[in-house]
């Protein structure tokens, strides 16, 4: 996204708590200096690799890297992954771990909370060295309740909005004609607030519009509200 474009977040109401959606696709809650990510998807294209599916290199580091752009400017107390941090058993190739390491270092200071997903799952939980703290679904904190699976919302605190990933949602926007463009979301339905993948290399679910869905697109580093269906 370098086309120069004015770079804009939008604010959000979640209750008790008034977070903003960032281009980034992740969620800040300033009050509580916490930054939410969904679906980072660490050695995926290494996973691919190992089933031979010719898939690019880089893509770890490209994550890692747009990571530490979202801590260098918002310097969070936290940073809380809601979910599927590793793709699957072959993530844990030595040198996506040198370089999950090597970025952990870097941000020493930042506390890290892992809500395990349906891919932690069969990944495993990331190496004790990394210092990410581990948890299941849903993790109260205050107003919010930190998820993987939007289905997880009724189990969150009574009055809680959940935070989930999971759909990896994305919407498609149409013009005139044959022009159409395609766009991660946040999905903010009652009780819960779905967040788009993080990660550089993540497929995408389409959102059914329907009422009571409001959808957040992401573009051109910035986030709008899509009209609202009635």
């Amino acid at each position: 996204m370098s086309n120069g474009s004015t770079r804009m977040v939008y604010p959000l109401d979640l209750g008790a708590a008034r977070v903003e959606l960032l281009p980034e696709k992740a969620v800040w809650w300033p009050e509580a200096r916490t930054l939410f990510v969904a679906d980072v998807h660490l050695g995926k294209a290494a996973s691919f690799r190992a089933h031979g599916l010719p898939v690019p290199e880089g893509t770890t580091a490209e994550t890692l890297d747009a990571l530490s752009a979202l801590l260098g400017a918002y310097a969070p107390a936290r940073l809380v992954f809601l979910g599927d941090f590793l793709h699957g058993p072959e993530s844990h190739h030595p040198a996506v771990l040198a370089a999950l390491r090597g970025w952990r270092a870097r941000h020493a200071g930042v506390a890290m909370t892992l809500v395990r997903g349906n891919h932690d799952s069969r990944a495993g939980d990331p190496p004790a060295a990394l210092a990410i703290d581990l948890a299941d679904e849903p993790l109260a904190l205050g107003p919010l309740a930190a998820c993987h699976h939007p289905e997880a919302t009724p189990r969150a605190a009574p009055g809680a909005t959940a935070l989930a990933g999971h759909w990896h949602p994305v919407v498609h926007l149409h013009a005139r004609g044959r022009d159409g463009l395609r766009l991660p979301c946040f999905v903010h339905q009652p009780g819960r607030l779905v967040l788009p993948a993080f990660g550089a290399f993540t497929g995408g679910q389409r959102v059914a519009a329907a009422p009571g869905t409001r959808c957040y697109a992401v573009g051109a580093r910035r986030v709008w509200a899509l009209p609202e269906e009635s």
